[in-house]
């Protein structure tokens, strides 16, 4: 792909007409689309072009003459410089109703069907939920500060920002103070990034750092961590680095309505919205209609986030996952929560599994899936092959999602229930759920 270019600076007026699929206004100019940031339905802009081709031109809204009755005023001050959300200008009510209508135009548009019931939108906490992140750290010499925070849109610079709302308060409320803390260190120009994660318990902030700390540098870090309430890991290199600079944390989030406590690595993937989590736990067991009788598959299982809440009211379920550490800590988690009805085991879900244990000659009446972004069309092939007739798909893409149940419908399964769920209020970020019968 080539360098994306600076156009030559345009400022423009523009009627913006609808909402795009990321959440940018849209609006048409001498027969080309304009793709808007900052802009609503039915508003009236004064917009800067940031990107331009042949056909579409990208635009950031520099005064708004015309405001949307919807407009609100957004919570956090550096809201349109920082990229970490694009959706504080509309209520958390409307961005739901966005994410519902996106979810929507997937499904008629790739698989040319829409669910016979639609789920009222699922959601938890707006401000303050998320858990994981990964925050830029850049000392800027010319101030003699060191910032830490989201970076800028379009912008490999990191936005001037003293909190950030969508945080959790033991991060968010507290960059000022990391920053700070950082500046003190010896090798503070050398410190790109930290990873963010946050249990129930506690809070580990992954400090990436490219050259060696010294003895110092550390006992700063552990006043820091004292200060903060927080602990601190380091990473020197690669994955394998990554390593508690005093003692490791135990790290937890819970299913209450379920009993279950989940232990996890600082580096593990969990969701990021804990209350949502368990919201969009039960929404799947509801949906799957679990009961004794019930021989489950849990597909991209990760931790054992479904599958260990699904063996409570099932026969047995068996979750597979790629990664093989997320499949040991899921083994774990089964025997600390003594749940003995559970069946783990490591495989590639996008390469040939039909000779694997868990496939070969085995039948499985109900199944959930939640892969990544790039969906599941490899594995969806498959579930009649495994006896699948109930079929829960997590999705957060809602492109993947319907391209996927245009294969399910082919293969003889009926999009009988989906949804949206607000696992990242504030961004364009869609998460869904949908329900398939045969």
């Amino acid at each position: 792909m080539g360098k994306r270019r600076k156009p030559k600076p345009k400022t423009y007026e523009l009627e913006i007409e609808s909402l795009s699929h990321e959440g940018r206004g849209i609006a048409h100019l001498d027969e080309k689309v304009i793709f808007v940031s900052g802009a609503l339905p039915g508003e009236k802009v004064l917009a800067d072009r940031s990107f331009s081709r042949a056909k579409f031109e990208e635009a950031d809204v520099k005064e708004v003459l015309r405001p949307a009755a919807n407009r609100i005023t957004p919570k956090c001050a550096v809201f349109g410089i920082c990229g970490g959300c694009s959706f504080q200008h509309l209520s958390s009510e409307d961005q739901i109703q966005a994410k519902q209508a996106w979810l929507e135009d997937a499904f008629l548009g790739q698989a040319k069907t829409q669910p016979k019931h639609w789920l009222a939108p699922l959601q938890a906490q707006s401000w303050g939920y998320r858990r994981k992140a990964r925050l830029g750290v850049r000392f800027v010499a010319k101030k003699d500060k060191v910032l830490v925070g989201f970076r800028e849109k379009k912008s490999g610079w990191i936005a001037n920002m003293d909190r950030c709302e969508v945080l959790h308060a033991s991060i968010g409320e507290h960059l000022v103070e990391l920053g700070s803390a950082i500046e003190k260190l010896s090798i503070k120009s050398q410190v790109p990034q930290i990873e963010v994660a946050v249990a129930q318990n506690s809070t580990v902030l992954i400090l990436r750092h490219l050259e060696p700390l010294t003895e110092q540098d550390e006992q700063i870090l552990l006043a820091c961590a004292n200060d903060l309430n927080v602990t601190f890991y380091t990473q020197s290199g690669g994955a394998d680095t990554v390593k508690p600079l005093d003692k490791p944390a135990v790290l937890t989030y819970s299913h209450p309505d379920h009993d279950i406590e989940m232990e996890f690595l600082p580096t593990d993937f969990t969701q990021v919205n804990f209350k949502l989590n368990q919201k969009m736990i039960n929404l799947a067991i509801q949906l799957l209609d679990l009961n004794e009788n019930d021989e489950v598959i849990d597909l991209f299982c990760g931790l054992g986030n479904f599958t260990l809440p699904m063996a409570k009211y099932a026969k047995h379920v068996v979750g597979v996952e790629g990664d093989l550490g997320l499949i040991e800590r899921a083994k774990y988690n089964a025997e600390k929560n003594n749940i003995t009805n559970t069946n783990f085991y490591k495989a590639d879900l996008f390469k040939e599994v039909e000779g694997f244990e868990w496939f070969r000659g085995k039948t499985y009446n109900k199944a959930l899936i939640d892969p990544a972004r790039s969906g599941a069309i490899e594995i969806v092939d498959l579930l009649p092959k495994l006896g699948v007739e109930r079929l829960v798909y997590v999705s957060c893409n809602p492109a993947t999602l319907a391209r996927d149940t245009a294969k399910l419908i082919e293969l003889g399964y009926k999009l009988d229930t989906a949804g949206v769920m607000d696992m990242f209020p504030q961004t364009a970020h869609v998460e869904s759920i949908a329900l398939f019968t045969q």
